[in-house]
C-alpha cells in the first residue's frame, strides 16, 4: 500500500552518468540542508521555543525546506518520519557519508569546490564514528546536536 502512496517523478537527465551525478549532488544538498535545519532546530529549542511551533514557523518561512517541513529531525514533531521511530528506518547515515564521499570525490575530478559539501562530509564522518549513531537515519544528527 505504502508503494501507491508515493508520488514518484521521472525526468530524463540527458547523458549517461548524469543520474548518478543528479544524486550525488541532491544527497550532498540534502546533507548540508539536514545539518542546518538540525543545528536551528536545536537552538530554537534549547532558547525556549516549543518544538513543534518552532517547526511549524519554519516551515512556513523563508528557511522552509524538506528537512522541515517533510523529515523533520526533531521526534514528537512527524509522525511516520524516522525521527518519529528513534531514527530507525530511512535513509542510513553511512549511506549518506558514502554519498558524500563520493561527491567529494565528484568534486575534486571537476575542479569544483565544495566547502559546505566537505564539512557535512566530516560532520557525518564524525556521527558515524559513534555506534549509536552510524546505524541510524542521516536526521540522527539532530539527536547527537541535542546532546552536545
Amino acid at each position: 500500500k505504502q508503494w501507491y502512496q508515493r508520488r514518484v517523478a521521472i525526468t530524463a537527465g540527458g547523458a549517461n552518468g548524469n543520474g548518478l551525478v543528479v544524486k550525488l549532488c541532491n544527497n550532498m544538498m540534502l546533507a548540508i540542508s539536514m545539518i542546518g535545519a538540525a543545528e536551528t532546530l536545536n537552538m530554537g529549542i534549547k532558547m525556549g521555543m516549543e518544538r513543534q511551533l518552532l517547526s511549524e514557523i519554519l516551515s512556513k518561512s523563508t528557511a522552509r525546506c524538506w528537512s522541515i517541513d517533510t523529515y523533520n529531525p526533531v521526534p514528537g514533531v512527524m509522525e511516520g518520519v524516522p525521527a518519529s521511530r528513534d531514527y530507525a528506518g530511512g535513509f542510513g547515515a553511512t549511506l549518506m557519508l558514502k554519498d558524500l564521499g563520493l561527491a567529494d570525490d565528484m568534486a575534486d575530478g571537476s575542479d569544483s569546490p565544495i566547502v559546505l559539501g566537505k564539512m557535512a562530509k566530516q560532520i557525518y564522518d564524525e556521527l558515524c564514528k559513534d555506534e549509536k549513531f552510524a546505524p541510524k537515519d542521516f536526521g540522527v544528527i539532530f539527536k547527537k546536536l541535542s546532546e552536545q
